[in-house]
């Protein structure tokens, strides 16, 4: 899998969660379906828009460990069932803000992704706990405040942000690559940030 960045990740607007993913010239990139009404979160990944050919699959470890987000593990594997990687969060620090680990088809630690800002998701919180007002301005702030995320190699160095991009009736990420990259990270990273994506939806 060769992406041709930047990418654009958007939820369509349904009562069903369900994410597009395009690279820079407007091609499909992947067809995104989370499974509904679950204790564990299940995704499943098409390379059409009829979802017709399933080329991947995600499922948190362990039972109800969807209702656990704060230390979940998103197993991702392709559709022959060979692993991809995993995406780890990193216990309680998840709470504050974005904090993920992602893993090699070894488990090994290829990259990590944090919050840009982690401060804005206690700032949401508190407004959002005013009652009938602090909804109202919770949905403007929304649209004004939108987070950003970092992922580094396992050097250290930043490999790829992550943007909110500002909408009232869609979410829509963009993901940059900040330095050319082999090609062999592309698959990982992709499925990594659509479990993020899919995370992190509602903030901003």
């Amino acid at each position: 899998m060769k992406l041709t960045f930047p990418l654009t990740l958007e939820f369509k607007f349904s009562l069903f969660t369900e994410l597009r993913v395009t690279d820079a010239s407007g091609a499909l990139a992947a067809l995104v379906k989370e499974k509904t009404f679950s204790v564990r979160d299940e995704v499943r990944v098409y390379s059409d828009e009829n979802r017709r050919v399933q080329t991947h699959a995600m499922k948190a470890q362990g039972f109800m460990a969807g209702a656990l987000d704060w230390k979940a593990r998103r197993l991702i594997s392709r559709a022959d069932g060979s692993p991809v990687g995993a995406l780890q969060a990193q216990g309680l620090r998840t709470l504050w803000g974005a904090a993920y680990d992602v893993l090699g088809p070894e488990q090994e630690n290829r990259f990590t992704i944090r919050d840009d800002q982690p401060w804005l998701s206690v700032v949401e919180g508190a407004i959002g706990a005013v009652p009938f007002i602090g909804d109202l301005i919770a949905m403007g702030f929304d649209y004004l405040v939108n987070p950003t995320y970092t992922v580094t190699d396992a050097g250290g160095q930043p490999a790829y942000r992550v943007h909110k991009k500002r909408s009232f009736l869609s979410r829509r990420f963009t993901v940059q690559e900040l330095q050319p990259r082999p090609g062999q990270d592309d698959e990982l990273v992709l499925l990594a940030l659509i479990q993020l994506v899919l995370r992190e939806r509602e903030r901003g």
